[in-house]
């Protein structure tokens, strides 16, 4: 019996046609005939096989790693799908992927015996975390391509608006084909002014680059956080609503206020949430939503507030 890392698909140039066999024969079955064009048949046709090879290789990693360890070519071809998969047929990546991660499954619990539940459980995490990878790089590919190239702000490493807005548009799109929520979260500062008057603008942003740095360390590995405007920050929770993303936002604020000594001056964070589709159907509306939050927790001298119903 192989180990989990060098299961047998791996071995079998057959076994891996007709893994991509598989996975055309399901994106077809799920593709509405009008949309069957788009389908990047050739794509898997050709490149399915060596992807799926990859795939398996890369179960022999660690569990927990978070980074994807696929060559240089079976990273390119991740690119390439999220290319073929342009206009509407890009949000289908993920039905894609899921496809092909249920039929690997499938290989895994016929080469592991069910009496070694063990080595299955941590093939099929190992998988879990191998795709969400996947996913993650073909949505950052798309969203730079769309964005057009746009630089990461400088102060603090995150990316800026123009992608902001690109997430927000995939997001969209995702809610009303398939109505998964989503949930925005704004970051609003108190208090900046005061330690620019106190201590100079580099102590300024050192405090913004610190709360940025504590806001990306807090997030979801499938959550996106944004530079937005000077004193903001946007995080963009997929498959969330405001109530599953609130302890969250506490935790946020609670941990900036106790990161700092007594000395003034201070700096606090102000948390507004807004949820898609329940405050708003359209990126405007829900950064704008999100935005009024901040104002009404720091108007009502709370750390969260939540979007109007």
């Amino acid at each position: 019996m192989s180990a989990p890392g060098e299961i047998g698909i791996s071995r079998s140039r057959r076994a891996r046609e007709e893994l991509a066999k598989a996975w055309l024969l399901a994106v077809l079955e799920r593709t509405p005939l009008e949309e069957m064009e788009r389908v990047p048949i050739s794509w898997i046709a050709s490149e399915g096989p060596p992807l799926i090879a990859d795939i398996v290789r890369s179960l022999g990693g660690p569990a927990g790693s978070r980074s994807l360890e696929l060559p240089a070519e079976g990273i390119e071809r991740i690119g390439e799908l999220g290319e073929l998969r342009h206009g509407r047929a890009a949000f289908e990546i993920p039905r894609d992927l899921a496809a092909l991660q249920a039929l690997l499954i499938e290989a895994l619990r016929r080469e592991i015996p069910e009496r070694q539940l063990g080595s299955f459980a941590g093939s099929v995490e190992r998988l879990a975390e191998i795709f969400g990878d996947i996913q993650a790089q073909v949505g950052e590919r798309l969203v730079r391509g769309r964005s057009g190239g746009a630089a990461l702000d400088p102060l603090t490493g995150l990316p800026g608006e123009a992608e902001l807005h690109e997430w927000l548009r995939i997001l969209l799109a995702d809610q009303r084909r398939y109505g998964h929520p989503f949930c925005v979260l704004m970051v609003g500062f108190d208090g900046l002014d005061r330690v620019d008057q106190a201590f100079g603008a580099d102590a300024r942003d050192r405090m913004l680059r610190a709360v940025a740095a504590v806001v990306r360390g807090q997030v979801r590995a499938g959550d996106r956080t944004f530079r937005h405007a000077e004193e903001e920050l946007c995080v963009l929770a997929p498959h969330q609503t405001a109530a599953d993303v609130l302890p969250l936002a506490q935790r946020l604020c609670e941990l900036v206020a106790g990161s700092q000594g007594d000395a003034e001056p201070r700096i606090s964070i102000r948390a507004g949430l807004a949820s898609c589709p329940e405050h708003g159907e359209d990126g405007p509306a829900l950064l704008e939503a999100a935005e009024e939050a901040v104002w009404a927790a720091k108007a009502a001298g709370t750390d969260v507030s939540v979007g109007p119903s």
